[in-house]
Protein backbone atom coordinates (compact mmCIF):
# COMPACT_ATOMS: atom_id res chain seq x y z
CA UNK A 1 0.00 0.00 0.00
CA UNK A 2 1.28 3.75 -1.33
CA UNK A 3 0.37 6.37 1.01
CA UNK A 4 0.65 9.72 0.07
CA UNK A 5 -0.91 13.18 1.00
CA UNK A 6 0.46 15.38 -1.73
CA UNK A 7 -2.61 17.72 -3.50
CA UNK A 8 -0.60 19.24 -6.71
CA UNK A 9 2.20 18.02 -8.50
CA UNK A 10 5.62 17.56 -7.34
CA UNK A 11 8.58 15.54 -7.17
CA UNK A 12 6.90 13.24 -4.58
CA UNK A 13 3.73 12.67 -6.16
CA UNK A 14 5.32 11.77 -9.56
CA UNK A 15 8.05 9.29 -7.82
CA UNK A 16 5.03 7.41 -6.01
CA UNK A 17 3.01 7.15 -9.19
CA UNK A 18 6.11 5.80 -11.74
CA UNK A 19 7.35 3.39 -8.43
CA UNK A 20 3.64 2.02 -8.18
CA UNK A 21 3.58 1.11 -11.73
CA UNK A 22 7.78 -0.03 -11.97
CA UNK A 23 6.52 -2.32 -9.11
CA UNK A 24 3.25 -3.72 -10.83
CA UNK A 25 5.42 -4.45 -13.72
CA UNK A 26 7.55 -6.59 -11.23
CA UNK A 27 4.49 -9.01 -9.97
CA UNK A 28 3.41 -6.86 -7.03
CA UNK A 29 0.15 -5.28 -6.24
CA UNK A 30 -0.55 -2.05 -5.42
CA UNK A 31 -2.89 0.15 -3.47
CA UNK A 32 -2.76 3.65 -3.66
CA UNK A 33 -4.30 5.83 -0.51
CA UNK A 34 -4.41 9.73 -1.48
CA UNK A 35 -6.43 12.45 -1.56
CA UNK A 36 -9.15 12.86 -3.63
CA UNK A 37 -8.25 15.96 -4.80
CA UNK A 38 -4.90 15.15 -5.50
CA UNK A 39 -2.84 14.95 -8.36
CA UNK A 40 -1.99 11.06 -9.00
CA UNK A 41 -6.08 10.67 -8.56
CA UNK A 42 -6.51 9.50 -12.44
CA UNK A 43 -2.72 9.91 -13.30
CA UNK A 44 -2.09 6.28 -12.33
CA UNK A 45 -2.47 3.01 -14.70
CA UNK A 46 -5.96 2.11 -14.38
CA UNK A 47 -5.17 -1.33 -13.20
CA UNK A 48 -3.83 0.34 -9.89
CA UNK A 49 -6.81 1.15 -7.60
CA UNK A 50 -6.62 4.25 -5.75
CA UNK A 51 -8.55 4.82 -2.79
CA UNK A 52 -9.30 8.23 -1.34
CA UNK A 53 -8.91 9.38 1.58
CA UNK A 54 -8.01 12.59 3.47
CA UNK A 55 -5.83 10.88 5.91
CA UNK A 56 -7.56 12.81 8.81
CA UNK A 57 -7.15 11.42 12.17
CA UNK A 58 -9.99 10.32 13.02
CA UNK A 59 -11.29 7.07 14.71
CA UNK A 60 -13.72 6.47 11.76
CA UNK A 61 -11.34 7.39 8.84
CA UNK A 62 -8.06 5.13 11.04
CA UNK A 63 -10.78 1.87 11.49
CA UNK A 64 -11.58 2.37 7.69
CA UNK A 65 -8.28 2.42 6.14
CA UNK A 66 -6.97 -0.13 8.80
CA UNK A 67 -9.85 -2.24 7.56
CA UNK A 68 -8.74 -1.94 4.04
CA UNK A 69 -5.28 -3.03 5.36
CA UNK A 70 -6.47 -6.23 6.44
CA UNK A 71 -8.58 -7.19 3.75
CA UNK A 72 -6.71 -6.69 1.47
CA UNK A 73 -3.76 -8.87 2.94
CA UNK A 74 -1.28 -6.10 2.69
CA UNK A 75 1.96 -7.22 3.64
CA UNK A 76 4.01 -3.76 3.81
CA UNK A 77 3.28 0.44 3.57
CA UNK A 78 5.45 2.38 1.67
CA UNK A 79 4.46 6.35 3.04
CA UNK A 80 5.17 10.00 0.96
CA UNK A 81 4.97 13.32 2.32
CA UNK A 82 3.97 14.55 6.13
CA UNK A 83 0.39 13.73 6.57
CA UNK A 84 1.04 10.43 4.22
CA UNK A 85 3.80 9.41 7.06
CA UNK A 86 2.25 9.91 9.96
CA UNK A 87 -1.17 8.12 8.82
CA UNK A 88 1.25 5.26 7.80
CA UNK A 89 2.82 4.88 11.17
CA UNK A 90 -0.65 4.95 12.97
CA UNK A 91 -1.75 2.08 10.80
CA UNK A 92 1.01 -0.07 11.46
CA UNK A 93 0.20 0.75 15.24
CA UNK A 94 -3.32 -0.55 14.36
CA UNK A 95 -2.68 -3.61 12.06
CA UNK A 96 0.61 -4.69 12.99
CA UNK A 97 1.87 -4.21 9.17
CA UNK A 98 5.25 -2.82 8.57
CA UNK A 99 5.60 0.83 7.25
CA UNK A 100 8.67 2.64 5.14
CA UNK A 101 8.69 5.74 4.44
CA UNK A 102 10.52 7.16 1.80
CA UNK A 103 11.75 11.01 2.90
CA UNK A 104 11.69 13.67 0.24
CA UNK A 105 12.09 16.52 2.31
CA UNK A 106 14.22 17.89 5.15
CA UNK A 107 12.13 18.25 7.75
CA UNK A 108 11.99 18.25 11.70
CA UNK A 109 8.68 15.38 12.50
CA UNK A 110 8.58 13.02 15.45
CA UNK A 111 7.31 10.38 13.82
CA UNK A 112 10.30 9.07 11.47
CA UNK A 113 12.01 6.92 14.61
CA UNK A 114 8.53 4.56 14.71
CA UNK A 115 9.19 3.48 10.89
CA UNK A 116 10.58 -0.08 10.59
CA UNK A 117 12.68 1.77 7.67
CA UNK A 118 13.38 5.08 6.25
CA UNK A 119 14.80 5.58 2.71
CA UNK A 120 16.12 8.47 1.95
CA UNK A 121 15.88 10.49 -1.38
CA UNK A 122 19.89 11.30 -1.47
CA UNK A 123 23.01 11.39 0.70
CA UNK A 124 22.16 14.66 1.98
CA UNK A 125 18.81 13.53 3.40
CA UNK A 126 20.03 10.30 4.96
CA UNK A 127 22.61 12.63 6.64
CA UNK A 128 19.93 14.97 7.85
CA UNK A 129 17.43 12.16 9.28
CA UNK A 130 20.60 10.58 11.23
CA UNK A 131 21.55 14.02 12.65
CA UNK A 132 18.31 15.62 13.03
CA UNK A 133 15.76 13.43 13.21
CA UNK A 134 17.86 10.81 15.05
CA UNK A 135 16.73 8.07 12.35
CA UNK A 136 19.38 5.22 13.12
CA UNK A 137 21.75 4.12 10.37
CA UNK A 138 20.85 0.91 10.30
CA UNK A 139 17.47 1.29 9.87
CA UNK A 140 18.23 3.40 6.76
CA UNK A 141 19.13 3.44 3.42
CA UNK A 142 19.98 6.00 0.47
CA UNK A 143 18.19 5.23 -2.80
CA UNK A 144 17.66 7.81 -5.62
CA UNK A 145 14.46 9.18 -6.59
CA UNK A 146 13.49 8.86 -9.87
CA UNK A 147 11.69 10.46 -13.04
CA UNK A 148 10.20 8.51 -15.76
CA UNK A 149 13.13 8.78 -18.62
CA UNK A 150 11.28 7.69 -21.32
CA UNK A 151 9.44 10.71 -22.30
CA UNK A 152 12.48 12.26 -23.05
CA UNK A 153 13.40 10.02 -24.81
CA UNK A 154 10.77 10.98 -27.19
CA UNK A 155 10.88 14.62 -27.41
CA UNK A 156 11.07 15.41 -31.24
CA UNK A 157 12.42 18.47 -32.79
CA UNK A 158 8.78 18.82 -34.08
CA UNK A 159 8.14 19.15 -30.17
CA UNK A 160 10.62 21.60 -29.58
CA UNK A 161 9.66 24.03 -32.33
CA UNK A 162 6.01 23.87 -31.28
CA UNK A 163 7.49 24.81 -27.75
CA UNK A 164 9.75 27.79 -29.60
CA UNK A 165 6.56 28.54 -31.13
CA UNK A 166 4.27 28.95 -28.29
CA UNK A 167 6.45 31.26 -27.17
CA UNK A 168 7.26 32.98 -29.78
CA UNK A 169 10.40 33.30 -30.04
CA UNK A 170 12.45 34.66 -33.06
CA UNK A 171 14.68 31.91 -33.77
CA UNK A 172 18.09 32.85 -31.82
CA UNK A 173 17.22 33.64 -28.32
CA UNK A 174 19.41 32.10 -25.42
CA UNK A 175 16.28 30.11 -23.71
CA UNK A 176 16.81 29.63 -19.95
CA UNK A 177 14.20 28.04 -17.74
CA UNK A 178 13.64 27.96 -14.15
CA UNK A 179 10.98 24.85 -12.83
CA UNK A 180 9.55 24.44 -10.05
CA UNK A 181 6.57 26.18 -7.63
CA UNK A 182 7.20 29.90 -6.22
CA UNK A 183 8.19 29.06 -2.80
CA UNK A 184 11.45 30.55 -1.16
CA UNK A 185 13.44 27.53 -1.00
CA UNK A 186 13.54 27.64 -4.41
CA UNK A 187 15.64 30.65 -4.86
CA UNK A 188 13.61 32.47 -7.78
CA UNK A 189 14.45 35.81 -5.72
CA UNK A 190 18.62 35.43 -6.32
CA UNK A 191 18.12 34.75 -10.06
CA UNK A 192 16.03 37.75 -10.20
CA UNK A 193 18.64 39.44 -8.80
CA UNK A 194 20.82 38.40 -11.49
CA UNK A 195 18.89 38.86 -14.09
CA UNK A 196 20.18 42.67 -14.99
CA UNK A 197 23.59 41.86 -15.13
CA UNK A 198 22.47 38.40 -17.37
CA UNK A 199 20.49 40.72 -19.79
CA UNK A 200 23.02 43.28 -20.25
CA UNK A 201 25.86 40.66 -20.99
CA UNK A 202 23.50 38.63 -23.49
CA UNK A 203 21.16 40.55 -25.46
CA UNK A 204 19.13 37.90 -26.23
CA UNK A 205 18.47 36.43 -22.82
CA UNK A 206 14.78 34.99 -22.22
CA UNK A 207 13.39 33.31 -18.94
CA UNK A 208 10.74 31.06 -18.92
CA UNK A 209 9.33 29.93 -15.50
CA UNK A 210 7.17 26.66 -14.86
CA UNK A 211 5.31 26.11 -11.83
CA UNK A 212 2.71 26.72 -9.82
CA UNK A 213 2.05 30.46 -8.95
CA UNK A 214 -0.58 32.73 -6.92
CA UNK A 215 0.00 36.37 -7.95
CA UNK A 216 -2.07 37.18 -5.20
CA UNK A 217 0.92 35.85 -2.81
CA UNK A 218 4.15 37.72 -1.46
CA UNK A 219 6.35 36.46 -3.49
CA UNK A 220 4.72 36.94 -6.86
CA UNK A 221 3.97 40.35 -5.62
CA UNK A 222 7.85 40.87 -4.95
CA UNK A 223 9.51 39.16 -8.36
CA UNK A 224 7.24 40.79 -10.81
CA UNK A 225 7.54 44.47 -8.65
CA UNK A 226 11.49 43.64 -9.22
CA UNK A 227 10.73 42.82 -12.93
CA UNK A 228 9.02 46.00 -13.40
CA UNK A 229 11.39 47.93 -11.99
CA UNK A 230 14.29 46.31 -14.29
CA UNK A 231 11.72 46.71 -16.64
CA UNK A 232 12.42 43.22 -17.70
CA UNK A 233 8.70 42.18 -18.18
CA UNK A 234 9.52 41.28 -22.31
CA UNK A 235 12.09 38.82 -21.10
CA UNK A 236 10.56 36.78 -18.14
CA UNK A 237 7.40 34.35 -19.16
CA UNK A 238 5.27 33.11 -16.28
CA UNK A 239 3.76 29.60 -17.65
CA UNK A 240 2.84 28.22 -14.34
CA UNK A 241 2.17 24.42 -14.27
CA UNK A 242 2.65 22.82 -18.01
CA UNK A 243 1.87 18.62 -18.63
CA UNK A 244 4.58 18.86 -21.11
CA UNK A 245 7.63 19.60 -19.23
CA UNK A 246 10.11 17.37 -21.15
CA UNK A 247 9.34 19.55 -24.17
CA UNK A 248 9.96 22.52 -22.42
CA UNK A 249 13.32 20.99 -20.90
CA UNK A 250 14.37 20.08 -24.36
CA UNK A 251 13.57 23.49 -26.14
CA UNK A 252 15.96 25.56 -23.13
CA UNK A 253 19.22 25.84 -23.92
CA UNK A 254 19.88 26.07 -20.20
CA UNK A 255 18.54 25.23 -16.79
CA UNK A 256 18.35 27.06 -13.93
CA UNK A 257 17.98 25.89 -10.08
CA UNK A 258 19.31 27.76 -7.75
CA UNK A 259 17.47 26.49 -4.68
CA UNK A 260 18.16 26.92 -1.04
CA UNK A 261 17.37 23.70 0.67
CA UNK A 262 17.17 21.11 -2.16
CA UNK A 263 16.79 17.05 -0.70
CA UNK A 264 17.35 15.94 -4.14
CA UNK A 265 16.59 18.10 -6.91
CA UNK A 266 14.90 15.98 -9.51
CA UNK A 267 14.47 19.49 -11.80
CA UNK A 268 17.90 19.18 -12.42
CA UNK A 269 17.31 15.37 -13.36
CA UNK A 270 14.80 15.81 -15.86
CA UNK A 271 17.30 18.86 -17.68
CA UNK A 272 19.63 16.41 -17.75
CA UNK A 273 17.72 13.72 -19.37
CA UNK A 274 16.39 16.07 -21.99
CA UNK A 275 20.12 16.63 -22.23
CA UNK A 276 20.16 20.42 -21.48
CA UNK A 277 22.68 21.82 -19.13
CA UNK A 278 21.74 23.14 -15.30
CA UNK A 279 23.58 25.92 -13.06
CA UNK A 280 22.85 24.93 -9.96
CA UNK A 281 22.81 25.99 -6.25
CA UNK A 282 25.59 23.73 -4.48
CA UNK A 283 23.06 22.93 -2.09
CA UNK A 284 21.54 19.54 -0.75
CA UNK A 285 21.50 16.84 -2.77
CA UNK A 286 22.30 18.95 -6.05
CA UNK A 287 25.71 17.64 -5.91
CA UNK A 288 24.70 14.49 -6.31
CA UNK A 289 23.23 15.22 -9.92
CA UNK A 290 25.65 17.92 -11.24
CA UNK A 291 28.99 17.22 -11.62
CA UNK A 292 30.87 20.53 -11.55
CA UNK A 293 32.03 21.79 -14.96
CA UNK A 294 31.32 18.08 -15.95
CA UNK A 295 27.43 17.89 -16.28
CA UNK A 296 26.90 21.92 -15.33
CA UNK A 297 28.15 24.43 -13.12
CA UNK A 298 27.44 24.27 -9.30
CA UNK A 299 27.39 27.81 -7.38
CA UNK A 300 27.23 28.82 -3.90
CA UNK A 301 23.91 29.44 -2.53
CA UNK A 302 22.12 32.29 -2.42
CA UNK A 303 25.01 34.02 -4.54
CA UNK A 304 23.36 36.08 -7.51
CA UNK A 305 26.41 36.76 -8.65
CA UNK A 306 27.97 33.91 -8.86
CA UNK A 307 24.64 32.59 -11.03
CA UNK A 308 25.28 35.72 -13.18
CA UNK A 309 28.78 34.86 -14.14
CA UNK A 310 27.45 31.01 -14.76
CA UNK A 311 24.98 31.94 -16.64
CA UNK A 312 26.71 34.23 -18.69
CA UNK A 313 29.56 31.64 -19.30
CA UNK A 314 26.99 29.22 -20.65
CA UNK A 315 25.28 31.47 -22.96
CA UNK A 316 28.86 32.42 -24.82
CA UNK A 317 29.54 28.75 -25.11
CA UNK A 318 27.35 27.07 -27.19
CA UNK A 319 30.10 24.15 -27.53
CA UNK A 320 30.26 23.57 -23.77
CA UNK A 321 26.47 23.85 -23.39
CA UNK A 322 26.33 20.48 -25.76
CA UNK A 323 29.45 18.66 -24.31
CA UNK A 324 27.82 19.24 -20.17
CA UNK A 325 24.18 18.65 -21.85
CA UNK A 326 25.75 15.10 -23.22
CA UNK A 327 27.35 14.10 -20.27
CA UNK A 328 24.73 14.48 -18.27
CA UNK A 329 22.30 12.50 -20.08
CA UNK A 330 24.35 10.02 -20.44
CA UNK A 331 25.04 9.74 -16.45
CA UNK A 332 21.31 9.97 -15.88
CA UNK A 333 20.58 7.02 -18.15
CA UNK A 334 23.46 5.08 -16.20
CA UNK A 335 22.96 6.37 -12.65
CA UNK A 336 19.31 6.60 -12.70
CA UNK A 337 17.73 3.98 -13.99
CA UNK A 338 14.60 3.52 -12.78
CA UNK A 339 14.10 -0.34 -13.19
CA UNK A 340 17.70 -0.43 -11.10
CA UNK A 341 16.31 2.24 -8.61
CA UNK A 342 12.61 0.49 -8.14
CA UNK A 343 14.67 -2.66 -7.55
CA UNK A 344 16.41 -1.24 -4.75
CA UNK A 345 13.18 0.00 -3.24
CA UNK A 346 11.84 -3.62 -3.68
CA UNK A 347 14.69 -5.44 -1.75
CA UNK A 348 14.15 -3.04 0.96
CA UNK A 349 10.07 -3.78 0.86
CA UNK A 350 11.61 -7.51 1.47
CA UNK A 351 13.85 -7.40 3.73
CA UNK A 352 11.50 -5.30 6.05
CA UNK A 353 8.73 -8.09 5.66
CA UNK A 354 10.76 -10.67 5.95
CA UNK A 355 12.10 -9.32 9.07
CA UNK A 356 9.09 -8.41 10.77
CA UNK A 357 7.45 -11.90 10.02
CA UNK A 358 10.46 -13.83 11.21
CA UNK A 359 9.98 -11.34 14.35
Amino acid sequence: MQIISGRTINGALTYCKFMSEQLQKLGHEIIVVGREDGWLNGQLDPSIPYVVSELKRNPFELRRIAKLVRDNNIDVIHSHMSRGHAFGVIMKLMTGVPVVATAHAHSFQVHWRLNDFVIANSQSTFDYQSRVNRVAKHKMDKVFCFTELERFKHVTPLNVTIVRRQLRLKGNEFLVGMVGDFVARKGHRYLFDALPQIVEAVPNFKLVLLGRFNRDEPIAKKLRALQLKEQLYRRVKWLGIRTNVQDFMAAFDLCVVPSIVEPLGLVALESLAAGTPVVAASTGGLPEIIEHNKNGILVPPKNSQELARAIIRLAHSPTERQQKGEQGREMVNQKFDPMELTHQVEQILQKVVSSCRAA
